[in-house]
């Protein structure tokens, strides 16, 4: 909570009242209560907004805090500032007065420390609980009081804020509050909520930061500047819920991204066992084909016959080549005598091949 001496020195010299406008009238504190150049940057915001506030800044060197001033105003604005017992001891001597109007129908904003200021103990007491310190929490982001870039969860969306030692709000049970957004942890980084006729909306990152507050503390402000936010904060506060996004009752958190759908896991099936080619049995023939075995080139007389194992007879050796069947010679009637000796003679057998009286096969050798 200490006072953000980076913020330019040139805004605090920016006149009472801003540009005209046609809007509803902001009252943005500017003193001892707030730190240079925060009411300046809370402002620019309200006067951008979609509802185009006029401003004007009200404290000790500017329109004074009296009940007929805030009776003008639809918004009070309290920017970030320095310690909460600072800022309490300059506030305290207007706090019924802001607490009374805002229960007849006054908005209230507040920024860091003026979230703070929204709480009890001490503060307005404007809140259904209190406020402490984000950075003394477990599981924090932020873990003292100097400036950071830091992820704060809106509407369910992460977004990298300017943080400064923020509030946490810690609401009571039962709470009718919208929550626009949570720290990382879930505890609650901003809301709105009814306070009797009235309505209160604050937060403790500053997410009415623009690139300015990143730059003069050596911070980077890429994808750090959510004007967008402060918006909502404020419509949602000032109409009631109409800001950006839907009203919630209980803390957001960031929405993941739609994943693929769950496969379904089949059962576990065992690993097929290894293929094992079976020998054929050595005394087992193989099955007959369908298909005809196609025509060798040679005779089918010169395959060799199926083995078998049937015992030889007896008195025959086996032999270890079956011999090859050949085609019988032509039987002729024996020749009758004295002509079958004449055949048994060489030389006759030469002009009469094969014609062995007794039908044999000759016993010519081979030549």
């Amino acid at each position: 909570m200490l006072a953000l001496v980076g913020m330019p020195v040139v805004a605090a010299a920016q006149p009472n009242s801003n540009a005209p406008s046609s809007g509803p009238l902001a009252l943005v504190y500017r003193g001892p209560a707030s730190c240079q150049g925060c009411p300046e940057s809370v402002a620019v915001m309200l006067r951008n907004s979609p509802s185009h506030f006029r401003t004007e800044y009200v404290g000790p060197n500017d329109t004074p805090i009296t009940a007929e001033t805030l009776s003008r105003a639809s918004v009070f604005a309290q920017p970030g500032g320095p310690s909460l017992s600072k800022a309490w001891k300059a506030m305290k001597p207007y706090s019924g007065m802001i607490r009374d109007w805002i229960r007849n129908g006054g908005n209230y904003l507040g920024f860091c420390v003026g979230g703070y200021l929204a709480g009890a103990t001490p503060g307005y007491d404007l809140l259904p609980g209190d406020t402490s310190q984000y950075s003394a929490k477990p599981g924090a982001t932020v873990w003292d009081t100097q400036p950071h870039r830091s992820t704060v969860v809106w509407r369910g969306q992460e977004k990298t804020v300017y943080f400064q030692d923020p509030p946490a709000f810690d609401l009571e049970p039962g709470h009718d509050a919208t929550i626009l957004g949570t720290y990382k942890g879930g505890e609650i980084a901003a809301l709105a909520v009814d306070f009797g006729k009235g309505r209160v909306g604050v937060t403790g990152p500053h997410v009415e930061a623009d690139a300015s507050w990143f730059i003069d503390d050596g911070l980077s402000a890429q994808d750090a500047v959510h004007m967008d936010l402060a918006h909502d904060l404020v419509e949602t506060t000032v109409h009631r819920g109409a800001g950006a996004g839907t009203s919630s009752a209980t803390t957001l958190v960031a929405t993941p991204v739609p994943g693929p759908l769950p496969v379904p896991v089949p059962a576990e099936t065992p690993a097929p066992a290894p293929t094992v080619t079976a020998e054929p049995a050595p005394a087992e023939a193989p099955a007959p084909s369908t298909i005809p075995a196609p025509v060798e080139a040679t005779p089918p007389t010169t395959a060799a016959p199926e083995v078998t194992e049937a015992t030889p007879p007896t008195g025959t050796p086996p032999a270890s080549t079956p011999p090859v069947a050949t085609p019988a010679a032509p039987q002729r009637p024996p020749l009758p005598w004295p002509l079958n000796r004449l055949a048994e003679d060489p030389f006759f057998g030469q002009f009469f091949p094969g014609a062995a009286p007794t039908g044999q096969p000759s016993a010519r050798p081979h030549s």
